[in-house]
């Protein structure tokens, strides 16, 4: 949920000392929010970290953790949690938590390639697989968006920032749009590519996008998936309905109008003219 509105957050295992124990806690970032620049924001506020408790009672019961990352498991937009373990509590090595706060907030999934199949040159001759290619390490992206109020804000993301250490990172960027009711206005995604960066505007939220440059640097190759929401049903069932009700108004008064020049027609053939006479 902390990701989905740009809060940063943090996990990691922790050690007690009192009884040996490694728990994995999730710990959410205050302080320095808004559209405050670095400076300003050191001067006036303190950034802290403070451990979340409601809603977390699972993941606090683990206390042989050794390793934990984020995954996207059912891809419904949040990041559910996998912590790796020792065996030691109840001979489980992985174990799975998916994270099922209420969330109101939008996502997108970018990723960006390394060109080596653009315009899909590696597609097999049956067509049942269509490779990509491999994802790019340190591919960034820089976004604008609008909030609830109006104000334009800007956020950076990086795809697989860390590849030592035994780092498990997810294959895409997972950038956290925030509450807004608009577009992305203007993403920008950068490589090493011979093409170093390209612009989209207008990209849809709570989808996933594919980029893909071409070896010699030419041009991108684009591609948006869109995530059918759950309240897609009830979008459709509301226009349906909506678009019944205003048809049978609209036949109501035409209805009503055809008596009414009938009505008209009537009176005006039994009317004489006094001054034909």
């Amino acid at each position: 949920m902390y990701w989905l509105l740009r809060v940063p957050g943090k996990e990691g295992p922790s050690v007690s000392a009192k009884a040996l124990h490694v728990k994995s806690r999730v710990q959410q970032r205050f302080g320095a929010s808004g559209n405050a620049t670095a400076i300003s924001s050191a001067r006036h506020h303190k950034r802290f970290f403070k451990t979340v408790k409601h809603g977390a009672e699972p993941l606090a019961e683990i206390t042989d953790a050794r390793g934990v990352a984020f995954v996207d498991l059912d891809e419904d937009g949040t990041l559910d949690i996998l912590v790796q373990r020792n065996g030691a509590q109840t001979g489980s090595r992985i174990s799975f938590i998916q994270n099922n706060f209420f969330q109101d907030a939008f996502f997108l999934k970018a990723i960006v390639l390394n060109g080596a199949c653009p315009s899909g040159m590696c597609e097999k001759s049956s067509g049942k697989y269509k490779p990509f290619g491999a994802t790019n390490p340190g591919a960034s992206f820089k976004y604008t968006v609008l909030d609830t109020k109006g104000e334009r804000s800007a956020a950076f993301g990086t795809q697989l920032p860390q590849t030592g250490y035994q780092a498990l990172h997810t294959p895409y960027a997972f950038l956290g749009l925030g509450r807004t009711n608009n577009y992305i206005e203007s993403l920008t995604a950068g490589s090493t590519s011979p093409q170093s960066a390209t612009t989209l505007e207008g990209v849809i939220p709570n989808s996933k996008l594919v980029l893909n440059p071409n070896a010699d640097g030419t041009n991108w190759r684009r591609e948006l998936f869109l995530r059918p929401g759950e309240w897609m049903w009830w979008v459709l069932f509301t226009l349906v309905g909506a678009t019944v009700i205003l048809f049978v108004v609209v036949m109501v008064l035409h209805v009503n109008e055809k008596r009414e020049d009938e009505r008209e027609r009537k009176n005006g053939l039994h009317h004489i003219n006094f001054d034909a006479l």
